[in-house]
């Protein structure tokens, strides 16, 4: 049987080109320097593509040898120029209006709010995320750094399944859209529905000219947000 040429590679960031025990930390959350260094010379042959819950804002300086940068779980696609030339945003998608971004964008600095006001949740890690105009389009709530995460998880998952139900039937109704994981101690909201299933397919479409094929991509990832991605690719 003939072994299909790889067309391009698509990974996750944290966890899987980020050693999971350096994730959490600002100093240390960057790829290693030898892996860094087989991915720019690999990218001088196919496309190299991040498909990430981070943001842009976060990737951009980490990840120099990607030509796509798929941000939030496909909710922010950027297409960069070439990695040898000075590096610049050469296309940028948004998966929905920027209306519908905008005005869910309220929701979720309500949600923050609401969060870090709650005597429950007071020592709960928030992270924004933004798209590379400043809109807020997703948070992560992070309670993985506390003894008794265990118990605070499912009072936050009942806290926030209440508050996005009222969302939904505010006068104008939010609708977010809430990732949570069976097996890790934070969750995500996000802006829109939005997976890592969908992510590869926008960015694949955008690789259509280079001749990239689903089925000739090599995906690498860690996680159960990457599952959707995993069964999209070869």
């Amino acid at each position: 049987m003939m072994r299909q040429r790889v067309q391009a590679i698509m990974s996750d960031f944290d966890g899987t080109l980020v050693p999971t025990a350096k994730v959490k930390d600002p100093k240390t959350n960057a790829i290693p320097n030898e892996l860094e260094a087989v991915l720019m010379k690999a990218s001088t042959e196919i496309p190299i593509c991040v498909i990430s819950s981070k943001d842009f804002e976060f990737l951009r300086k980490k990840t120099t040898f990607a030509q796509v940068l798929s941000c939030m779980m496909g909710i922010e696609t950027i297409i960069m120029t070439n990695p040898e030339s000075p590096r610049t945003i050469k296309k940028s998608l948004l998966k929905i209006d920027k209306t519908i971004i905008h005005e869910n964008s309220k929701a979720l600095q309500d949600i923050a709010k609401e969060i870090t006001s709650h005597k429950d949740f007071s020592n709960v890690t928030i992270e924004y995320k933004h798209t590379t105009n400043g809109t807020l389009a997703g948070l992560t709530v992070d309670w993985r750094h506390l003894s008794d995460w265990s118990y605070l998880g499912e009072a936050m998952r009942h806290y926030i399944a209440r508050t996005t139900t009222t969302l939904r039937k505010a006068p104008v109704p939010a609708d977010v859209y809430v990732q949570e994981y069976s097996t890790h101690p934070f969750l995500d909201i996000y802006c829109t529905e939005c997976n890592k299933g969908q992510a590869f397919d926008i960015v694949v479409s955008e690789l259509a000219d280079a001749g990239v094929e689903s089925s000739g991509v090599l995906y690498l990832g860690d996680s159960e947000n990457d599952n959707p991605a995993f069964r999209k690719a070869g």
